[in-house]
């Protein structure tokens, strides 16, 4: 009788071997499972030789073994810790001891994405823009026109007419410090009292919360007072 020595497949160790142990188990070829999973080949083929430094970071494989595992209807939980006693948790790699393969960003970054990013920060930069757009116009100081008097009038009369429009709607007026009612067509006019010599008549306006505008005119009042003429006129008399 004739014995023959067969040898026996050496039982899997490593996460590679039981991968591809259990994908060949099953009679399932890599293009089956690249269709099931829809892992590149190149990755699977990575996965069955434990070339952790062809696939990408960590995050993904787990995925693929993941995958790869649920695929074959096995159990998952199983094969990632055998992922982690072999990877480790750094970046260099037993047993190669090379860094993982990074996935460039540019595989990851996706147009649409960017679209609606940049169209959210125009949404936002002009929304921005309208708020402070409305603040400044709360802030912003009346616009005040006097047409009469004009500056540096030399008056003959101790009554001038100060007359003029603002620009804005609701603006409280004062000159000299005394209220002017705004009519309903923006004009003021009022009457200011001079002084023998410089009179500064000082026009101000403000609305709610915004700031005080304020305008000028400068008059002279130089007529000769009539008892000072009357006098003059008995001292050349009486001189004659």
């Amino acid at each position: 009788m004739v014995f023959v020595m067969r040898k026996l497949d050496r039982v899997p160790q490593t996460l590679a071997e039981k991968l591809r142990a259990l994908r060949r188990g099953q009679a399932v070829s890599l293009v089956m499972l690249e269709e099931t999973t829809h892992i590149q080949r190149r990755y699977l083929e990575a996965l069955e030789k434990g070339f952790y430094d062809e696939l990408p970071e960590p995050l993904y494989t787990r995925n693929f073994i993941r995958a790869y595992a649920r695929a074959l209807g096995a159990d998952e939980t199983y094969f990632l810790e055998l992922y982690e006693e072999e990877s480790g948790r750094t970046d260099l790699l037993a047993p190669h001891r090379l860094p993982r393969e990074r996935v460039r960003r540019a595989w990851l970054f996706a147009p649409a994405k960017f679209f609606k990013f940049i169209g959210f920060a125009a949404i936002g930069v002009m929304i921005l823009g309208y708020f402070a757009w409305q603040v400044d116009g709360l802030l912003r100081p009346p616009q005040i026109v006097i047409q009469t008097p004009i500056d540096g009038l030399s008056a003959e009369n101790a009554l001038v007419e100060v007359r003029g429009y603002v620009e804005n709607d609701d603006v409280t007026l004062s000159v000299n410090g005394h209220q002017v009612v705004v009519n309903d067509d923006r004009s003021f006019t009022t009457t200011v009292d001079l002084t023998r010599g410089l009179n500064v008549i000082t026009v101000e306006g403000a609305r709610r919360y915004s700031r005080k505008a304020t305008e000028y005119r400068r008059v002279v009042f130089d007529a000769a007072i009539p008892g000072e003429q009357q006098g003059i006129s008995q001292v050349s008399y009486f001189r004659e």
